[in-house]
């Protein structure tokens, strides 16, 4: 009796795990989770929602079930559902295990997000869509919400060690000019004005070789002092003015040159604007299918065609994820940089962050004046596309989709403020103070190195002039 139940529990096991459907997508039609409801409202949406920084992010179960949602977009749909009153349900395309689906079709399980809003499945599409002439075409679009600036994401400048430069940094270029000016000038008025007193007769203490014009003013000039024992009206003018102009130089110099010392010197970035991307040994990543890339690779002419041959030239440039494109910028040697809209990348960097713990990318070349204006797709010819276009301009009047956009801006602190990001303010730590180590101090020693080889290579100079006229005394 008990082999019996055996072999019968074992039967029942196999017609379990062998007997069903597997779970595909030609299988399983998406599920439709229902989120906003009231039995007073008498119309009914079907939306499909994607995730993406600051708009949309989706929270599920252990079992994949979409338990709820947050970011701007879903607040602007329960306001608008609310407003115009209107139940809505998601229906979920993306419900494990199927594959996560794109906009455009790539291929038999992934038809493209927009072919369930072109064949009347889903009412609208909750994304961040920006218009192309293809989309544009297939769907009708919603009054942007989102703009952004498009920029690039790169590799962190690396921190140099070498500050050499620290000590000419406090004064400009012509500051210096005209200060070897003002040198020059008081060492020839000062021996002009020496020979001239003598010349004309009049009673001048003679100056000693220790007196010299040149020796004193490069000697106060480094602080270490100097005596000029005329007292003639016309010299000690001169003097005076020339110690004057110290006082106020040396000062300014001094308070000036520790805020280079102990600063922080970074390399020269990859990129410090998006015309440096046409340089041959930048090489360019986006994200495949998406707005950028579709707008490069689409384009005839101009800077947005000539980005695009670099697009079809190099066979890492289009990456899967976002993740793989950060990685590639991160990869060395330093030579790939990331096209994409600022959100985006403030969220790439603050994800690599969470992950690694130190700051290896950085905002570059952002383009102000090309703010993508990006938003919603609906169904051709939707009833609710009027409705939906005055909410979301009646929410930029009242300012609220900016403020929801402050709410869920990706923080990339420490590796970058704008600053515009003004959240935990309260919580900022203060600034430790920076000690002085030797590395700041590698100027000062290089140039202390460089005037100890000077002044050894003229003394010995001075030595081998001085064997020389004794060896020629003694031969005379």
């Amino acid at each position: 009796m008990g082999i019996m139940v055996w072999m019968l529990q074992l039967v029942t096991c196999f017609i379990i795990f062998f007997g069903q459907p597997s779970l595909s997508v030609d299988y399983s039609p998406p599920p439709t989770v229902l989120m906003g409801s009231s039995t007073l409202n008498k119309h009914h949406l079907v939306v499909i929602v994607t995730e993406y920084p600051v708009s949309t992010k989706i929270k599920r179960n252990t079992t994949g079930y979409i338990v709820g949602m947050e970011g701007v977009s879903p607040l602007i749909l329960d306001w608008l559902s609310h407003r115009y009153k209107f139940n809505y349900s998601i229906l979920d395309i993306n419900a494990p295990p199927r594959p996560l689906q794109t906009l455009e079709a790539r291929g038999p399980n992934n038809p493209g997000i927009i072919s369930y809003a072109v064949g009347g499945e889903c009412d609208a599409i909750i994304a961040v869509i920006q218009p192309t002439p293809f989309r544009l075409r297939q769907l009708e679009f919603v009054h942007p919400w989102l703009y952004t600036p498009i920029a690039f994401i790169i590799p962190m400048p690396e921190v140099s060690q070498n500050n050499i430069d620290a000590l000419i940094k406090p004064f400009q270029f012509w500051v210096w000019m005209a200060l070897i000016l003002a040198i020059a000038s008081v060492i020839v008025t000062l021996s002009l004005l020496k020979r001239f007193l003598k010349t004309t007769s009049l009673n001048i203490t003679s100056v000693s070789i220790n007196e010299n014009s040149f020796i004193y003013v490069i000697g106060t000039l480094l602080n270490q002092g100097g005596y000029i024992s005329n007292t003639m009206t016309p010299i000690r003018l001169v003097v005076g003015a020339w110690c004057f102009l110290l006082l106020v130089l040396l000062n300014v110099y001094n308070g000036t040159l520790i805020s280079y010392v102990m600063a922080t010197v970074h390399a020269l970035p990859l990129i410090n604007s998006y015309k440096d991307v046409s340089d041959s040994h930048i090489l360019l990543v986006v994200n495949r299918g998406l707005g950028p890339d579709i707008v490069l690779s689409t384009a005839e002419s101009g800077f947005y065609k000539t980005m695009g041959d670099k697009l079809l030239a190099h066979s890492k440039s289009r990456c899967n994820s976002t993740r793989q494109c950060v990685e590639l910028v991160k990869s060395l040697p330093a030579k790939y940089v990331y096209l994409d809209g600022e959100v985006t990348l403030k969220a790439a960097i603050q994800e690599d962050y969470r992950q690694t713990g130190q700051c290896k990318l950085t905002i570059a070349a952002k383009n102000e004046d090309g703010n993508l204006g990006q938003g919603w797709g609906m169904a051709k010819a939707s009833p609710y596309r009027e409705k939906f276009n005055r909410g979301i301009l009646r929410l930029h009047e009242m300012g609220l989709i900016s403020t929801w956009q402050k709410w869920f801006e990706p923080n990339t602190r420490p590796c970058l403020n704008d600053n515009k990001d003004k959240r935990k303010a309260k919580n900022r730590k203060k600034k430790q103070l920076s000690r002085i180590s030797l590395a700041n101090l590698t100027g000062a020693f290089t140039v202390l190195g460089i005037g100890f080889l000077i002044s050894l290579l003229v003394f010995l100079i001075e030595k081998a002039v001085f064997l020389w006229k004794t060896n020629r005394v003694l031969v005379v």
